[in-house]
């Protein structure tokens, strides 16, 4: 079953930023999305729902406050 296996998974994703006079601000609550080894995904929101923040951290370009980024 080759449609089940997953390439890329992300579990209880968190990203907050930190902003000066050490305010917080949480762009990815707990994410947990599995992404399917072929096929197309596409990402919809409005803008500054934390759409390129989950690609940068599922892509490596930036490091997760906390959670786990699985691959294949």
């Amino acid at each position: 079953m080759r449609g089940k296996n997953k390439m890329l998974e992300v579990r209880n994703l968190t990203k907050i930023y930190k902003t000066k006079g050490s305010v917080e601000t949480i762009v990815l609550n707990s994410v947990s999305l599995k992404f399917p080894e072929t096929g197309m995904v596409f990402l919809i929101g409005k803008s500054g729902s934390g759409k390129s923040t989950l690609l940068n951290v599922a892509g490596g370009l930036d490091v997760p406050t906390s959670g786990e980024i699985l691959i294949k």
